[in-house]
């Protein structure tokens, strides 16, 4: 996961109004909300194509497939993801274990959100498996976590040198069942009592 990434025009896309956006634009802003909240496999694609307002010829063509655009909304909950984690724990100046520390502060702020419904990747893996023909929808969730790992691989790496690949699963499940228990419970301090958790794992 690079997590150097600088503020962009993604918080513009999120706050501008649909009608300046452009149709492409349009119809991934509203694709965002409604996978999110409902599913990738509950929302059709004549109701993104309704909401967004943009004619089914030009959905079809910036989006010739579901899959395709399920695989854009990935992308972009992806960057969000590096944006969220790039402001807690992206800065390579601090020491690596409160780097790492602060990624569960990233995390309650991801699950205190009122829009908050879970990880975006997991539910998408749920309804994505193996068996499914969609190779551009699992290589954006391969890539998110395998960024994910490669962040915490590095850090790992210079909190315990000598031990640290040992770590890496383990604080990678507590990174996720963080989210999903917070998803799952509805508690909001989820976050924060795993990060002790492994601030006393790594002590």
């Amino acid at each position: 996961m690079r997590l150097k990434t600088k503020k962009s025009d993604s918080k513009i896309f999120e706050t501008a109004k649909l009608a300046d956006l452009s149709p492409r634009d349009r119809v991934l802003r509203t694709a965002l909300a409604l996978f999110y909240e409902h599913g990738v496999h509950s929302v059709g694609v004549d109701r993104i194509i309704a909401e967004s307002g943009v004619a089914k010829m030009t959905f079809y063509r910036h989006f010739p497939s579901k899959a395709r655009l399920i695989a854009e909304y990935l992308a972009c909950k992806h960057k969000g993801w590096e944006q969220l984690f790039a402001r807690f724990a992206g800065d390579e100046s601090k020491p690596a274990l409160e780097r790492l520390l602060a990624v569960f502060d990233a995390l309650e702020v991801f699950i205190q959100h009122p829009e908050f419904r879970g990880c975006p990747f997991i539910k998408s893996m749920a309804e994505f498996g193996p068996e499914r023909d969609a190779p551009e929808v699992r290589r954006e969730i391969t890539a998110h976590f395998s960024g994910m790992e490669k962040f915490v691989a590095g850090l790992l790496k210079q909190i315990r040198p000598k031990d640290s690949k040992k770590f890496i699963q383990p604080i990678l499940s507590v990174i996720t069942g963080t989210v999903v228990i917070a998803q799952a419970s509805g508690r909001t301090d989820v976050a924060s009592k795993n990060k002790e958790l492994v601030r006393m794992f790594l002590s």
